[in-house]
């Protein structure tokens, strides 16, 4: 891995632990330069809904979609459990982090690597690193409900809001997320890959 990218995965480990204590909101603000910026569209959900390209039973778009926490679709009752829904609650993803292995979806993005960080206050960061070695990140919304992987974020960028539902199964250390017309297998790792702090501070990316 190139010094380049490894000091760009870097910051990103240190803007994860930054978003600890902080709301969704909060988060979405302060890092909306350095987490978002560039990587509208580049989340995990926003590929699936990208693939799937309308709204169906899993998947909801539209410019007043994916607003506040994400509900399974069709569930009037999970919608109002979602309303009251504290974004602090811990989840089984909570904390941990994956490495895609395998990402099934017509017309798939073009990467190098790519990682799954499910941070605390409901955020999921999506990191990618492209096939020149830039690193671009986007920040979604995630929330567990039975079996199912809820991902929102609004519209921004020209992008439409979503709210995708995907089944999650986790066996040992491996995690597959599916939904019609997209699919992902990912390993667990303990971190997404990081440096050892230098003196100099990461560069640009």
């Amino acid at each position: 891995m190139s010094r380049n990218i490894v000091l760009a995965l870097m910051a990103a480990g240190v803007l994860l632990a930054g978003c600890q204590g902080e709301s969704v909101g909060e988060f979405a603000h302060q890092h909306k330069v350095g987490l978002i910026g560039g990587g509208v569209g580049a989340g995990v959900g926003a590929l699936a809904g990208r693939a799937i390209g309308h709204s169906t039973a899993s998947t909801l778009l539209g410019a007043a979609v994916g607003g506040g926490i994400g509900y399974l679709l069709g569930n009037t009752q999970d919608k109002k459990r979602a309303e009251r829904y504290d974004w602090r609650t811990p989840t089984p993803l909570t904390g941990s982090y994956w490495r895609v292995q395998r990402l099934s979806m017509p017309n798939p993005p073009t990467y190098r690597e790519m990682y799954l960080s499910f941070a605390p206050n409901s955020q999921l960061v999506t990191t990618q690193v492209l096939p020149d070695g830039r690193v671009i990140q986007a920040s979604e919304t995630y929330r567990i409900a039975d079996h199912t992987l809820i991902i929102n974020r609004p519209a921004e960028g020209g992008q439409q809001g979503y709210i995708i539902n995907a089944d999650y199964n986790i066996s040992g250390n491996t995690m597959t997320i599916s939904s019609p017309d997209f699919s992902a297998e990912c390993e667990r790792v303990n971190q997404i890959p990081v440096a050892p702090p230098m003196a100099a501070g990461p560069q640009a990316f």
